[in-house]
C-alpha cells in the first residue's frame, strides 16, 4: 500500500473514532435541551442511549435526575447507586441519592451516605435534618399513630389525583388524568405546543374537578373558563363560596429577535382569582395575584382565609426566602387592595421547599416540606403559635417515606392530605386520616410513711411505661403529691425511693379496657428502713450441695442491684445458710461460698464490691424443726437453703 493510501485509511479510522464520542456528546446536549424543557419522558431514553455509548457521570446523572424528578424512586435508586460509583461523581449526587435511598426506605444506608456528604458539606442543614428523620422514621414506622387511613376510591384514578377543597356541599381537586371534552387547537403551531400531555409525567395537564366524593361517577371537570390549556390546580374557596383563588401555567410566544421566530415560552405558576357572577351564578377571572412574577418566580398553592381577607401561599422570591419555595401571607386593605406579602419566617421555613399550606379552624396551620426534619421528600407537619412557632411532624400513617402534602379538612374536620406511597391507586392519591379517640387519664396519689402515715415529700416517684420501656418520674411536693398522665391501652409499673426508706416496686397501674377518659388514683407506703432487719426478698435456692446461682435466683438478685442502684449509699451484708444434713464445718464452708457467690454476681451487675460483706452461717440459724437427726420433707430443708439480704449501713 502506497504511502498516500495509507495515510487516507488513518483518517478514516480516526474519523471513525472520533465519531462515537462526539455522537454521544451530541445525544447527551440533545437529552439536556429535554430536561431543561422538563420533557424528562424525552431526556431518559436519550440520556441512556449517551450512557451505552459511554459512561459517563453526565449521563448517568441524567438518568438518576430525571428519574428522581419523575419520582420513580426504584429507577432513580439503581442510577444513583451506578453514578456513585463513578469516581467524578459530585457531593450533590451523594445528597440526592440519600434522599432516594430515603423515599425507598433505606434508612440504615441513607445515613452512611449522609455522614459521606456532610464530610464534604459540614454544616449542611437540610443533610442534617435528613440524617434525624432517619433516625425518627424508622421509630414513627414501627409505632404508627392509631387510627382509620381511607384511600378515597371515589375521587383517585390510576394517575395522579390531590389538593382536595370543600364548596358547596362539593370535593374540588387537581387530576392530570385524560381529558377531551375543554382542548381547543393550541394557538401555537408547534407539536409541543399542541400535545395534550406534559413531558415532566407523560400525562395529561392538571385540572380542576369536582365530585360529591361518593362515587366516582359524579366527577365533573370544571368548566372552561377556570381551566385552560395547560395546568389549574390547588383551588381554595372563601367560606361564602362566592370567590375562589387557585393556581394556573400558562405559555406565550416570545420573541427571540427581531429577524427570528416565535418561540413558545412557560411561563412561571401563577395564582388567579375567579368570582361567581351574580347574573349567570357562573364563575369569571376577577383579577390576577398583584405579586405574581410570571417571568422571575413562581407563586402557588393559595389558601384564602374564611373571610377573604387574608391570602397565604408560597413562592420562589429568591433572596427574598430562606430557601427553595417559602410561605408567605398577603393582607386585603381597606380598599381591597393586597399588601406587600410577608414571609412566614424561619420558624416555618427552612433551606428547602415549604408547600401547600392550610389552616383548620382552630389556627393550627398545616403545610408540607422537605427541609425539616421527615422519612423522606415532603411531609406534613402542623405548627401552632406561641411566643415561637412549635413544629411537628405529622408522623406515621399520615407521612410516609414518599411524598406527602396538600393537608387539608372537611367541614367535620376530617382529615384530608396526598401522597405518592406505594400501593396507591395512581401516581399521587388522595386519603383521609381519623385519628383514634384520644382518652386522656391522670393517675395522681401521695406517698405516706407507712408507720406513722405522714406525708413524704422529695421522694422520687418512677413510672415506666410495660409496652415501651418509658420512663417518667416526678418529684413529691412537701403534702407527698404526686401525679402523672397516661396513655390509653397501656400498663404501668410504678416505683418509690427515698433515703432512708425500703424501696416499693412493681406497683402495677393500667389503663387497658378503660373506655372513658378519666382519674386514677394509688397511694403508696414505703416502709422506713432498719439495719440489721433483713428486708424481703423472694427466697434464693441452691441446689443441694452447690453454689452456683441458679437461673430462678438471678430474677430476684436482679431486683436486688436495682435496689443498690436506687439507694447508693446503702451496704448490705449478704448471709447464706444451708439446711442442717452434712457435718457442721462442711456446711459453714458451703455457705460461705453460697454467699461469695451471690457476691460475684451483684458486683458482676455492676455494684461496688465495697458495699457487699459476704458472711456465710451454715446451719446455725434454721428457721424451723429441722435440726439434725430430724426427719423432715424436702420442703421444710430447702427453706433453710436461703440467702438474706440486710442493711449493715445507709
Amino acid at each position: 500500500m502506497d504511502k498516500r493510501k495509507l495515510q487516507a485509511l488513518f483518517s478514516i479510522l480516526m474519523a471513525i473514532a472520533l465519531f462515537k464520542p462526539a455522537h454521544g456528546q451530541y445525544i447527551l446536549k440533545q437529552a439536556d435541551s429535554q430536561a431543561a424543557l422538563y420533557n424528562y419522558v424525552k431526556a431518559i431514553p436519550l440520556y441512556n442511549k449517551a450512557y451505552k455509548k459511554k459512561k459517563t457521570a453526565a449521563a448517568a446523572r441524567g438518568m438518576a435526575d430525571s428519574y428522581r424528578l419523575m419520582n420513580d424512586y426504584v429507577f432513580a435508586e439503581s442510577w444513583y447507586a451506578k453514578l456513585i460509583a463513578i469516581p467524578d461523581h459530585t457531593a450533590i449526587d451523594e445528597f440526592h441519592y440519600a434522599g432516594i435511598l430515603m423515599n425507598n426506605s433505606k434508612y440504615a444506608e441513607a445515613k452512611g451516605i449522609l455522614d459521606s456528604y456532610l464530610n464534604k458539606k459540614p454544616g449542611d442543614k437540610i443533610a442534617e435534618n435528613m440524617r434525624e428523620g432517619c433516625s425518627n422514621a424508622v421509630k414513627w414506622l414501627a409505632a404508627p399513630i392509631k387510627g382509620d387511613l381511607v384511600n378515597v376510591h371515589a375521587l383517585n384514578s390510576q394517575w395522579s389525583d390531590w389538593s382536595t377543597e370543600f364548596s358547596n356541599g362539593k370535593i374540588i381537586f387537581a387530576s392530570d388524568r385524560p381529558y377531551d371534552s375543554l382542548r381547543r387547537k393550541p394557538f401555537f403551531s408547534s407539536s409541543n405546543i399542541r400535545r395534550k400531555y406534559y413531558g415532566w409525567t407523560g400525562n395529561s395537564y392538571l385540572h380542576l374537578y369536582e365530585s360529591n366524593g361518593k362515587d366516582s361517577s359524579s366527577t365533573n371537570l370544571l368548566t372552561r373558563n377556570i381551566n385552560g390549556d395547560y395546568h389549574s390546580a390547588h383551588a381554595s374557596y372563601t367560606a361564602d363560596g362566592r370567590k375562589f383563588y387557585y393556581a394556573v401555567t400558562k405559555l406565550v410566544k416570545k420573541r427571540q429577535s427581531l429577524l427570528g421566530k416565535d418561540t413558545p415560552y412557560t411561563l412561571n405558576v401563577e395564582i388567579i382569582e375567579q368570582q361567581r357572577d351574580t347574573t349567570t351564578d357562573g364563575w369569571r377571572q376577577s383579577s390576577t395575584f398583584p405579586y405574581n412574577g410570571i417571568f422571575k418566580y413562581s407563586v402557588g398553592d393559595p389558601f384564602i382565609s374564611p373571610d377573604g381577607q387574608t391570602l397565604y401561599f408560597v413562592a420562589d422570591y429568591g433572596d427574598k426566602g430562606y430557601g427553595g419555595t417559602d410561605i408567605y401571607y398577603s393582607r386585603m386593605d381597606e380598599n381591597g387592595k393586597w399588601q406587600t406579602p410577608v414571609n412566614m419566617g424561619p420558624g416555618i421555613n427552612t433551606a428547602g421547599n415549604e408547600r401547600t399550606p392550610v389552616f383548620n379552624n382552630k389556627g393550627i396551620l398545616y403545610f408540607a416540606s422537605d427541609g425539616w426534619p421527615g422519612m423522606g421528600g415532603l411531609d406534613i407537619y402542623k405548627a401552632t403559635k406561641g411566643s415561637d412557632w412549635k413544629v411537628e411532624n405529622m408522623e406515621s400513617p399520615v407521612n410516609s417515606p414518599q411524598d406527602d402534602f396538600a393537608p387539608a379538612f372537611a367541614s367535620n374536620e376530617t382529615f384530608y392530605f396526598s401522597s405518592n406511597r406505594f400501593g396507591g391507586r395512581g401516581n399521587d392519591d388522595i386519603y383521609h386520616f381519623n385519628a383514634a379517640r384520644v382518652l386522656l387519664f391522670n393517675l395522681s396519689g401521695k406517698v405516706f410513711d407507712k408507720k406513722t402515715e405522714t406525708p413524704l415529700s422529695d421522694v422520687v416517684v418512677t413510672l415506666v411505661n410495660k409496652q415501651t420501656g418509658t420512663p417518667l418520674k416526678a418529684i413529691t411536693d412537701d403534702k407527698g403529691n404526686y401525679h402523672f398522665m397516661l396513655d390509653s391501652a397501656s400498663t404501668y409499673g410504678l416505683s418509690v425511693v427515698k433515703t432512708d426508706y425500703a424501696t416499693v416496686t412493681d406497683i402495677d397501674v393500667s389503663t387497658v379496657g378503660l373506655t372513658v377518659s378519666g382519674d386514677l388514683h394509688q397511694d403508696i407506703y414505703p416502709e422506713k428502713a432498719d439495719l440489721d432487719k433483713p428486708f424481703k426478698m423472694e427466697t434464693i435456692y441452691f441446689d443441694l450441695g452447690k453454689s452456683s446461682i441458679r437461673k430462678d435466683a438471678e430474677t430476684e438478685l436482679d431486683k436486688l442491684v436495682k435496689r443498690l442502684n436506687d439507694n447508693p449509699t446503702w451496704k448490705v451484708e449478704i448471709s447464706s445458710h444451708t439446711d442442717s444434713r452434712a457435718n457442721d464445718i462442711y456446711n459453714m464452708k458451703l455457705s460461705q461460698r453460697r454467699a461469695e457467690s451471690t457476691v460475684a454476681y451483684l458486683v458482676g451487675k455492676g455494684i461496688d464490691s465495697t458495699r457487699l460483706t459476704a458472711k456465710g452461717y451454715g446451719e446455725t440459724k434454721l428457721v424451723n424443726r429441722c435440726t439434725n437427726g430430724v426427719s423432715c420433707p424436702e420442703e421444710e430443708h430447702q427453706a433453710n437453703r436461703r440467702t438474706e439480704f440486710t442493711i449493715l449501713d445507709k
